[in-house]
């Protein structure tokens, strides 16, 4: 599916995932590297723990199956392993770009009929494509606000809308 101008619903995908990522990095950034890793009292406040969940969940949603997945930490217990055990601001960023690569080639490569009518691998019930994705965007969007509420608790202000 190249082209996009005969998709509207994958292009308004792509549009969406986008900015979502984009929104993510932008939080990531607002941190130092002694904020990324302190957090109190839960894992929901560690703003590397929020970031690995959230890639961890990206990842599986766009995934062909189970343990087909394009990062190699899904089992690493991310809200209790130390943090010098979890990826850095500069990999997590790497992987956001990793991840986001990789939904826009899903979207592009389903096209509007294929996320309309088929299936989706990882999902736990029988949801279309286009089903599990806008589950997977609304994730996303939750734990980027998550990480955006972090910074401006922090005094960093709140990630850029755009």
């Amino acid at each position: 599916m190249s082209d996009l101008s005969q998709q509207p619903l994958t292009r308004a995908l792509i549009r969406e995932h986008t900015e979502a990522f984009r929104m993510f990095r932008d939080a990531i950034n607002r941190l130092d590297d002694e904020q990324w890793g302190k957090g109190e009292p839960t894992w929901t406040e560690v703003p590397a723990r929020i970031a690995l969940h959230t890639l961890l969940c990206a990842d599986f949603y766009i995934s062909p199956g189970n343990d087909q997945y394009l990062m190699p930490l899904h089992d690493v217990q991310y809200w209790i392993v130390p943090i010098d055990q979890l990826p850095d601001q500069k990999q997590t960023l790497d992987w956001i770009d990793t991840i986001e690569k990789a939904t826009v080639d899903y979207l592009t490569s389903n096209g509007d009929v294929g996320l309309l009518t088929e299936k989706a691998a990882s999902a736990r019930r029988e949801q279309t494509r286009v089903e599990w994705l806008t589950y997977a965007l609304r994730h996303l969007s939750h734990h980027v606000a998550q990480l955006s509420a972090e910074c401006k608790k922090r005094g960093l202000g709140a990630a850029d809308w755009g």
